[in-house]
Parts: C-alpha cells; sequence; structure tokens
C-alpha cells in the first residue's frame, strides 16, 4: 500500500480490535500529532509557499479528524488520557539527516510514511471492527490519509526533484518496514 514494504503483522489487528478504547485514544493524538507537525513544517519552512499553503490546508483536516474521534471517544465515555510517546514515529524521525534540503526532504518523507502507515492500519480497521460506527469512522478517513501521503510526497518533488524523492523514498521504505517489523503488536496506531 503506497510506499509501504511490509504490511502489518496479521496480529496487529486481533491486538487492536480487542483493545478499541485505546486505539481510539491513540488515534486522536495522532491526529493532534499530525497536525502539530504540519505547524512545525510552516513554521520551520516559511518561504515554501507550496508546503505553507498545503501544510495550512493539512492541519486543518487533522484538527477536523480529531474532533471526529473526540466525539466518538465522548460518545463512549471514554476520556482522552495523557498522551504516550510514538516509537514508531520516534525511529523514523531517528534517520531524518541535519543539514538542508536534505532535512526538508526527510521530514517530508517521514509524514509519508507516517500517513501511509495511518492508512494501512485504517483499512484493517474498517474491515475488523466489532461495529457499523466504527467501520464507517476507519473508511471515511482511508482516502485522507491517502491524500496526506500525495501531499508530502508532492510538496517533496517540487522542492527536491522526483529522482532525488524516489530514491530516498526506497531507502525509506526498509527503514520502515525494519521498523515496524521489530515493534510488537501494541494497540496503538502505529504499534
Amino acid at each position: 500500500m503506497l510506499c509501504l514494504q511490509r504490511d502489518s503483522n496479521p496480529e496487529w489487528i486481533v491486538v487492536a480490535s480487542a483493545n478499541l478504547d485505546r486505539i481510539l485514544v491513540d488515534h486522536a493524538h495522532c491526529e493532534k500529532k499530525a497536525a502539530t507537525f504540519a505547524l512545525a513544517m510552516m513554521n520551520r519552512y516559511p518561504h515554501h509557499e507550496r508546503l505553507v499553503a498545503d501544510m495550512v490546508d493539512l492541519a486543518i483536516e487533522e484538527l477536523e479528524h480529531f474532533r471526529l474521534v473526540l466525539g466518538e471517544l465522548q460518545k463512549r465515555n471514554i476520556p482522552l488520557s495523557p498522551m504516550e510517546a510514538n516509537p514508531y514515529a520516534q525511529q523514523l524521525h531517528d534517520h531524518v539527516r541535519t543539514s538542508e534540503p536534505e532535512r526538508l526532504l526527510d521530514l517530508l518523507i517521514v509524514g509519508a510514511f507516517i500517513e501511509a502507515r495511518s492508512c494501512e492500519r485504517f483499512s484493517l480497521l474498517a474491515a475488523h471492527a466489532p461495529n457499523d460506527d466504527l467501520k464507517s469512522l476507519y473508511s471515511s478517513l482511508l482516502a485522507s490519509e491517502a491524500g496526506h501521503y500525495r501531499a508530502y510526497t508532492d510538496i517533496a518533488r517540487e522542492y527536491c526533484g522526483s529522482d532525488v524523492v524516489r530514491a530516498r523514498l526506497q531507502e525509506y521504505a526498509m527503514i520502515e518496514s525494519n521498523i515496524v517489523a521489530s515493534l510488537p503488536n501494541q494497540p496503538t496506531m502505529h504499534g
């Protein structure tokens, strides 16, 4: 799916389905973090007009998704507990280079992989959720996540060139695959 070289472990959906409260809480935090990441990209690269315009749209959409998931939590009387660390995202960020323009490229690719993995996990949840409300929620978010992946990769191509982006996506695909293989099956969106 998208740029992913490895599917989620089939056991992940078993764990996720058995812990939907925790999945929803983690999902809410992921949407909030995605909006924060888009805002951080605008702050870091204010002179990149295309990036700023696209990140504004992305941040707004991620906050709308946060509101949707927060509504699901409220319907189920599930409190939004404190945010926990995301080892998946942290390990992706560990491979971001520090000099420009490589840093810009890597940050955009990290954003793309997080969105791609979310898209894959949403498709699993849409297929296996125990009720129609959650199936509908996750189905509705699929296209949006794929669009976010596309936004990050399109911006990267505009500023860094298609060949450079293609090569780095392939490198990151191996990195991401190894990260996914090493993580335990936690009831988190990326665990």
